[in-house]
């Protein structure tokens, strides 16, 4: 209920400094509509508005949607967003309650060394529990994304996957730890959320691997470079995750010089019926290792993909193929990097 004793309604009010993206989205507002949605002008309000929101915005172009944006009517003294970023908050509500009081606890992923069948390491995948719910990592990653709290988040998920990952780590292998840069404020927090974990434990650095999540997405590669030199200095090796045949993708490759390169899953899926897929992952393969670096593909769920990766010289392979994340790092089976002619 409102102060004057009238029922509150929930909903936003939609701006932009382009007035024909507001006559656009005023001319589809007003179309009848089913449910109890009220529309009055710009505000979309009443029992499923978020429904209706998303359905405006996909019903825009891109540079559309970019110059849509909305303020909550809830909130009469908030400032405009981007509609896209309100409506993701909308249905991550729950996110500001898990950063206080929800707990993060890594699973681990096999990667799997595709000469010899060994476990070369381990990814720290994080899952998160608010009471009895869990919530994915891509889920949980989206939700900090929407509430503008990267750093919050990272932090939190790199200190988690340390401190429970490196006790568990099997003898010989790494823990590959996510690294956001765009969570980074500067090297010297980035050095203060990481590396006190370690040395309390007495780990071993060269056993962590910081895996930096999509780091094309940085714009300041000086930052970006800094970053990586400043962890490696304490003895991780570094590596680039969702590694592509975009030219961003490639600079990073080449300026960061990192000691390995992870192929997107999107990549690999299905790569034995693709030729076009197949010659572009041989040439990241050769620049890569032309760069010093050990190439992954991630995604592997078939042997058909695990025996193609391998042909294209791919050195290490990850996947549900090989095992699926779980609490404690589970055994592999080397016989799974055998063909499949030496299993018959």
């Amino acid at each position: 209920m409102s102060s004057d004793g009238h029922e509150s309604t929930d909903g936003v009010r939609l701006l932009s400094h382009r007035p024909s993206v507001l006559y656009k989205v005023e001319h589809l507002a007003t179309e009848p509509v089913d449910g109890d949605i009220a529309v009055e002008g710009m505000e979309l309000a009443g029992p499923g508005w978020e429904d209706r929101l998303k359905e405006l915005l996909e019903s825009l172009s891109h540079s559309e949607r970019a110059c849509l944006f909305a303020v909550r009517l809830a909130d009469e003294q908030g400032l405009p967003i981007a509609a896209d970023t309100l409506l993701d908050r909308a249905r991550t509500d729950w996110f500001p309650e898990f950063l206080s009081h929800g707990v993060m606890t890594p699973h681990f992923q096999p990667i799997i060394d595709l000469v010899d069948g060994k476990a070369y390491g381990r990814e720290a995948l994080m899952r998160g529990m608010l009471g009895a719910t869990e919530v994915r990592g891509a889920e949980l990653m989206a939700a900090a994304e929407a509430h503008d709290a990267l750093f919050s988040f990272d932090s939190r998920a790199r200190a988690a996957a340390l401190e429970i990952g490196l006790p568990l780590l099997p003898e010989g292998e790494l823990l590959f730890v996510n690294l956001d840069p765009r969570a980074v404020i500067d090297i010297a927090s980035s050095l203060r959320t990481t590396w006190p974990v370690v040395v309390r434990l007495g780990a071993d650095p060269s056993r962590i691997c910081l895996e930096l999540i999509r780091p094309e997405r940085t714009a300041d590669r000086d930052l970006l470079k800094n970053l990586v030199n400043a962890h490696r200095e304490r003895g991780a090796l570094v590596a680039l995750d969702d590694l592509s045949g975009g030219t961003d993708s490639l600079a990073c490759l080449e300026l960061l010089r990192p000691d390995i390169g992870k192929i997107d899953r999107a990549m690999t899926a299905g790569i034995q019926h693709s030729p076009a897929r197949r010659r572009l992952v041989a040439a990241l393969v050769e620049c890569a290792h032309e760069q010093g670096c050990r190439v992954v593909a991630e995604g592997i769920e078939r042997v058909d993909e695990f025996e193609c990766m391998r042909e294209l010289g791919v050195d290490l392979g990850q996947g549900y193929y090989f095992g699926q994340p779980t609490e404690k790092p589970m055994a592999v089976d080397p016989r799974l990097v055998r063909r499949r002619a030496e299993l018959v």
